[in-house]
């Protein structure tokens, strides 16, 4: 297998992303370690399962990082995340498993709100784009999004590196 032809594939997928699409990947890749966690625990395999929180732990700060804190919702989504954070850091310590099983629906109820959301800014910025055909946004107009979300001002090429 060509694996340069396929890393060069999954970087031109990332770079083609809109930036909620990256923020569900980010998610999905959440719940999924939540899940490889909650595994591990039942099997007893204690340091997969400290790998697999270790890992959550840095996602949810990676998104916490990552929220334009000029909007509302941002400073709601920072105490959520710092709630995230603290209650893994609980799990992690106290090898929880009705913790994590508590916590796991709230991150997955997260990332579907996330989802419609999305779908949803795909939907109207179809339908804009259907109406009027304008040039690309400039990085001054990053277009619509996901509030509070720091898209690190993309242009509608891709991200900006200045």
């Amino acid at each position: 297998m060509n694996t340069r032809g396929y890393q060069q594939y999954k970087e031109q997928s990332l770079n083609t992303m809109t930036p909620g699409e990256l923020l569900l990947l980010v998610l999905d890749e959440l719940v999924k370690r939540l899940m490889r966690g909650d595994l591990a625990l039942q099997q007893q395999n204690y340091e997969l399962f400290e790998a697999s929180i270790d890992r959550c732990i840095a996602i949810v700060r990676y998104l916490d990082d990552t929220l334009d804190r000029k909007y509302e919702i941002s400073r709601e989504l920072h105490r959520l995340y710092e709630f995230f954070s603290y209650d893994l850091n609980r799990i992690k310590i106290g090898r929880n498993k009705e913790e994590l099983d508590r916590l796991r629906p709230l991150i997955v109820d997260l990332r579907d709100t996330f989802r419609i959301a999305e779908h949803n800014v795909a939907e109207q910025n179809g339908a804009n784009a259907a109406s009027s055909m304008s040039g690309p946004r400039s990085i001054s107009d990053p277009g619509p999004g996901i509030p509070g979300l720091d898209t690190g001002r993309r242009n509608a090429y891709g991200p900006s590196y200045s």
